[in-house]
């Protein structure tokens, strides 16, 4: 959709698929393609000048069926589309879907999307009606812990179908190296976001490059630290915002299994407090290589697409990349990507199998070329099954809670969210304390928040996205790191914008994955949709959220907050790491054990 191959979208459907978009429903692969063209506003294939179609899918709740041939996924969804120009649009809601797999390979059956907010650019989004309903689930806690149902009825008529050990062990062994390589991205980003150059550079193999398109191109380690800099000296200054959000990835692991690829997005919003505010949008195209059982960012290629004025949007503002200094001038050229160019995929279609169809007129830009080859794999076998297993289920469940649990704080589910906790399980109120357990969290929620209201004018879009998750050897507990993404919406103003970060523990609980620890912590918040986050009064996070005096009067904590150790925006707030670089070893300046919020 990003770059308007409409035939490659259709082809994810089967053949008789119906998608529901609001009140409309259709059938068939033409009537959802014609569907798409419509509702973007332009029915031309491929990219062009100016024009901009984007989707952000994130939050994914996804849970297989007992048969292992259908499975239901819901997912939070955020378009960005217009023209230069013309008009700028905004859309957000959330999407309950089905899938079957057909002759081995997996379609969309049923797309039901259930929109949320909209709104023009110059105005802002606001919710679609006054009162917002709760979009029916397909899961219950238990099953967002579970994506494999236990007690697979179907498993034994399936058994004679279980590949050999040799091909069971290499797809096990994919599975975890692309939770990996996942991992490996998702932390460039963190470190990105905080400006921790010693850090990013970490990451890279010792003959790397960092190739953005339009700007220029980086050799090795070395050249590549001092290129960051052209982005501002190491650590984040006061009213600076520079996230870089690393959001609908893809990647693919090579057959020798330590070379691999992943294509994503990196959705910006940058500047700041008191002067400039930007939108971004970029595509990378990334290769990697696992040398001493460490994965490295090989290659890294970076495609800006949009770079628009937050108060213009990207209607009226289209920006160029900024200019490098003298200082970081790269080692070599790189020609911008052109009005119709697309970056090379590097994976064939996954319905079809089909190589990408690039459309006429359009010229697909080549991906990072092939380096030194990585050393073979060690034998398969090797792995232990089981435990190895177990690991990269954890990945999917603990990625399926996280989603959950920001669903369920969305809609004021307070029970359905509590139930995500262990027994013991731990949750950080901001500014007031500890609750532990399901029944004090719940009441807790529900003390601080209340309960859902009706009509539903309000509603906060509680995106955790972009995790990194670490398992235990055994693949029985986690930790996790996610971002907040918080797109505010109101039916009778404009929506706001909130960002955070969450610090997370996870265990299996009577077999299911349950949060044995929530931590979150505020990183800046919008006043308004005018304001964003370059007008943003000095007192204004205090003033967002004051202390909870009504809450730790009636309802306290089993531990207060003995620090809160919070700066709030625009001062920027020190955050913690549950992990060490995943390259060099470096520690942060702030490990969790460290952090104010830990202090239980």
């Amino acid at each position: 959709m990003q770059y308007r191959l409409w035939d490659d979208a259709a082809q994810l459907y089967a053949k008789d698929a119906k998608a529901i978009f609001g009140e409309e429903t259709v059938t068939g692969r033409a009537a959802i393609r014609a569907h798409l063209t419509a509702r973007l506003g332009d029915a031309a294939t491929g990219p062009a000048e100016g024009a901009l179609s984007v989707e952000l899918a994130m939050t994914p709740v996804v849970r297989m069926a007992p048969d292992g041939n259908h499975a239901k996924g819901r997912w939070h969804v955020v378009t960005i589309w217009g023209r230069r120009g013309g008009s700028a649009e905004w859309a957000g809601g959330i999407m309950e879907n089905e899938y079957v797999r057909q002759n081995g390979v997996w379609r969309i059956a049923t797309l039901h999307y259930f929109p949320q907010f909209a709104g023009p650019y110059d105005r802002g989004w606001t919710n679609v009606t006054e009162d917002l309903g709760i979009v029916p689930y397909h899961y219950t806690p238990e099953q967002a812990g579970t994506p494999i149902p236990r007690g697979n009825a179907s498993a034994a008529k399936r058994r004679s179908a279980v590949p050999d050990k040799a091909t069971l062990a290499r797809r096990i062994s994919a599975l975890n190296a692309e939770d990996d390589v996942r991992n490996l991205q998702n932390a460039y980003g963190y470190y990105v976001d905080r400006k921790m150059w010693d850090d990013v550079a970490d990451l890279f193999e010792n003959d790397a490059s960092v190739e953005i398109a339009g700007v220029g191109a980086w050799d090795g380690p070395a050249s590549i630290r001092r290129g960051l800099e052209r982005d501002g000296p190491p650590g984040l200054r006061e009213g600076e915002v520079n996230d870089r959000l690393q959001l609908n990835m893809i990647v693919t692991i090579s057959p020798g299994g330590n070379e691999a690829r992943a294509r994503g997005l990196e959705f910006g919003m940058l500047g700041k407090n008191g002067a400039d505010a930007y939108w971004t949008v970029a595509t990378f195209e990334n290769r990697y290589v696992r040398r001493e059982g460490k994965w490295r960012i090989a290659a890294m290629r970076i495609f800006p697409q949009m770079r628009t004025d937050y108060f213009q949007g990207w209607s009226r503002s289209w920006l160029p990349e900024p200019q490098v200094g003298p200082a970081f001038a790269p080692d070599r050229t790189s020609p911008a990507l052109g009005p119709s160019d697309i970056p090379a995929f590097h994976y064939r279609h996954p319905v079809t199998a089909a190589p990408i169809a690039y459309p006429a007129g359009s010229r697909s830009v080549a991906n990072p070329a092939e380096g030194r080859a990585a050393a073979p794999q060690a034998d398969a076998l090797a792995i232990d099954p089981r435990r190895d297993l177990a690991r990269a289920v954890s990945y999917d469940a603990v990625e399926n809670i996280s989603g959950a649990l920001g669903n369920w704080i969305d809609d004021f589910q307070w029970t359905d969210m509590a139930d995500l906790f262990t027994a013991d399980g731990v949750r950080l109120s901001p500014a007031a304390g500890y609750y532990i357990g399901p029944e004090r969290i719940g009441a807790m929620q529900e003390a601080r928040y209340g309960p859902l209201r009706r009509p539903r004018g309000s509603v906060p879009m509680h995106l955790r996205v972009q995790p990194v998750i670490h398992s235990n050897a055994d693949g029985t507990s986690a930790r996790l790191r996610t971002r907040l993404l918080q797109f505010n919406s109101n039916h009778s103003r404009p929506g706001s914008m909130t960002a955070g970060l969450y610090e997370d523990s996870a265990r299996i609980e009577d077999g299911t994955w349950r949060f044995s620890e929530v931590l979150i912590r505020h990183l800046w918040r919008s006043p308004g949709y005018a304001e964003g986050w370059a007008r943003v009064p000095s007192d204004f996070g205090r003033r967002a959220a004051p202390p909870p005096d009504k809450l730790l009067r009636d309802f306290p904590p089993d531990f207060p907050l003995k620090e809160d150790g919070y700066a709030t925006f625009p001062s920027v707030s020190p955050i913690c790491f549950h992990y060490a670089n995943p390259v060099s070893g470096r520690l942060p300046a702030s490990p969790m054990s460290r952090c104010p919020e830990k202090a239980l």
